[in-house]
């Protein structure tokens, strides 16, 4: 497992900036032609209608994109059994969350040896979420729908990094997995 330590060390070699298409975006290949075109097409638009934010992952040295990760708001439910492990004795089921809607890391930077960009970026989500708490938005939970259609392990990396999956919406799910990570536990990043 790596430590914050260890992001720390990755921090000083890239750039986090917000998506522009300056960026050699082209190059990206994250393996999953659907997110490479996520990143040349569609993520200007998601941005420019306010549907989500898109992140890029910058080597410092060459100006690659290592990776990225779109994130927009959300609420998901969870059912009374899953509330009371979370400790939340609240009134309803809708539960505040920022929502990663894409997450990808190009393949040449991943492997083994690799620093954990994946982890990385997870790590600077949540860093997004407890600024919302920090400004007064009440956020408690990070979620993902992790896609099962291009790679069917997704999950095992969303669960080694502290997601849970969400019992109440995964019922009728086919393409994805609900998952969540509670803010109020400590992150532990895993080797990617």
């Amino acid at each position: 497992m790596y430590g914050e330590e260890f992001f720390d060390e990755i921090a000083e070699a890239v750039e986090l900036v917000n998506y522009s298409p300056r960026y050699r975006l082209g190059d990206f290949d994250c393996g999953i032609p659907d997110y490479n075109e996520f990143l040349t097409h569609d993520a200007q638009i998601y941005i420019e209608k306010n549907i989500s934010q898109v992140k890029l992952l910058i080597n410092k040295t060459n100006a690659d994109v290592i990776g990225y990760i779109s994130l927009n708001t959300d609420s998901f439910i969870l059912d009374p059994n899953e509330k009371e492990k979370e400790g939340l004795n609240i009134p309803f089921g809708s539960i505040p969350a920022l929502k990663i809607g894409k997450l990808a890391v190009c393949e040449k930077y991943r492997g083994e040896g690799k620093p954990p960009y994946g982890s990385f970026l997870m790590y600077l989500a949540l860093g997004y979420l407890e600024q919302l708490n920090h400004i007064g938005i009440g956020c408690r939970f990070l979620v993902v729908d992790a896609d099962i259609t291009h790679k069917p392990d997704t999950p095992k990396f969303y669960e080694k990094n502290g997601f849970v999956y969400n019992e109440k919406v995964n019922k009728s799910r086919k393409n994805a997995m609900s998952m969540r990570y509670d803010v109020l536990n400590d992150f532990q990043p895993i080797s990617e």
